[in-house]
């Protein structure tokens, strides 16, 4: 049976329908505007993670100010700018309702040097050169050397060159107990890197593979170094036992006491 347009029931209908928008309309012009009250403004900012870098220097580098509503801000535009410093390997910034930013900064580890124009370049395992110092100082890094020229390069730039690569990937696998032991990298390419070891012992090394077995081989051989020996150099660049070159002296005077290599 059809219902009159004008009947009560319909009327009725259509006023509870203007209520529910009217409802509706009022609820979100409230959320809009307790959004952008005063109620998330932004109070404090907590960073963590960072070492070197002053936080100050952070907060200015983000650019957010004080007061600003948390709903405004965007995280991800902060966390690319805290990434523009070169000391910086990697950032996140999150908000913590009502009025705190939280910012964690991973840095970068200085692993290597080089000598660049008569300065030292700071690196970390990827090549980022973090920051240029004219006195190494209390720095106890191993020098990367032999790659040729770098060009134009400074805080914040990565250097590409495949040498340095694959010097920085035998640096990572060698074991802290013996990494103060290795002075110097020579890597004029990546498959013919030399070692400077403790008592300026050259290692030929050959590429960046096996690093394992390589160090192992070179522990083997200066272990069974006779105290006055004098290296010319290990060859650990193939499988199989070291080979030792002494000196012509040293394999002289070896030859006299009866001590063949």
């Amino acid at each position: 049976m059809a219902v009159p347009a004008h009947s009560p029931r319909v009327y009725r209908r259509r006023r509870q329908r203007v209520r529910r928008a009217l409802f509706f309309f009022l609820l979100v012009t409230a959320l809009f505007y307790f959004i952008h009250s005063g109620f998330f403004s932004l109070e404090k900012i907590v960073i963590t993670g960072n070492e070197h870098i002053a936080a100050s220097e952070l907060e200015t580098l983000m650019g957010v100010t004080m007061g600003t509503n948390l709903w405004q801000i965007d995280t991800g535009t902060l966390a690319r700018r805290l990434a523009t410093n070169p000391l910086v390997a990697s950032a996140q910034v999150s908000r913590r309702w009502p009025h705190t930013l939280l910012v964690r900064i991973q840095e970068r580890v200085p692993v290597a040097l080089l000598v660049d124009q008569g300065s030292f370049l700071l690196v970390d395992a990827t090549g980022v050169v973090m920051e240029r110092v004219q006195q190494i100082g209390s720095l106890n890094l191993p020098l990367i050397s032999g790659i040729g020229q770098l060009g134009k390069v400074g805080p914040g730039s990565r250097i590409e060159d495949q040498g340095l690569q694959a010097a920085l990937a035998v640096l990572q696998q060698v074991p802290p107990t013996t990494l103060n032991q290795l002075q110097e990298i020579i890597a004029p390419s990546p498959v013919n890197l030399q070692l400077i070891w403790a008592g300026q012992i050259r290692v030929k090394f050959g590429d960046s593979r096996d690093v394992p077995a390589k160090l192992e081989r070179l522990q083997e051989a200066l272990q069974g170094l006779p105290g006055d020996s004098v290296v010319e150099y290990i060859d650990v660049s193939f499988a199989g036992p070291p080979v030792i070159k002494f000196t012509q002296s040293t394999s002289q005077a070896q030859a006299g006491k009866g001590v063949k290599r």
